[in-house]
């Protein structure tokens, strides 16, 4: 593949890391915060969202984190307009993964939220996220507008 002079340039891009995210990745752990509330509409908002109502705010913090170790298998959706850090978002998300256990697996759900609907699936590999590292944009999977509002 012939690539631009920028190009080159782009995936050689390290972006830079909060400061609680750098070091080892069994060096980060998270610390709970008080539980989240509404403003407005808090009996509604519990009875529609009944599995994540109220959970805490998380902060990432220094400590030891036993739990990455794990293998795991873990889905990406992109959804809404283009945004210009998309592709780095999924890498972050890919090299986390594969930082706590090299045989953890990312599965892009292609073309929006239908891509889960529709079991369109893609595995994604050093290969591709290497690809698309440091290009902006939702290319990598897709995005989209599909509204998911009913059980089927």
């Amino acid at each position: 593949m012939n690539i631009s002079a920028l190009q080159k340039v782009r995936y050689e891009y390290k972006p830079k890391l909060p400061e609680n995210l750098n070091g080892s990745i069994d060096s980060i752990s998270i610390q709970n915060g008080e539980p989240t509330e509404s403003i407005s509409d808090k009996d509604e908002l519990r009875g529609i969202f009944k599995n994540t109502y109220g959970k805490p705010i998380v902060t990432f913090v220094k400590g030891a984190n036993d739990k990455i170790k794990r293998e795991l298998k873990v889905g990406v959706i992109l959804s809404g307009g283009q945004a210009p850090g998309g592709h780095n978002v999924i890498a972050g998300l890919y090299d986390g993964l594969k930082k706590g256990n090299p045989n953890s697996t990312l599965y892009g759900f292609k073309g929006r939220p239908s891509g889960l609907t529709d079991n369109k699936t893609i595995v994604l590999t050093d290969a591709i996220i290497d690809e698309y590292r440091n290009t902006g944009g939702f290319d990598i999977i897709g995005s989209g507008r599909t509204k998911i509002e009913t059980p089927d």
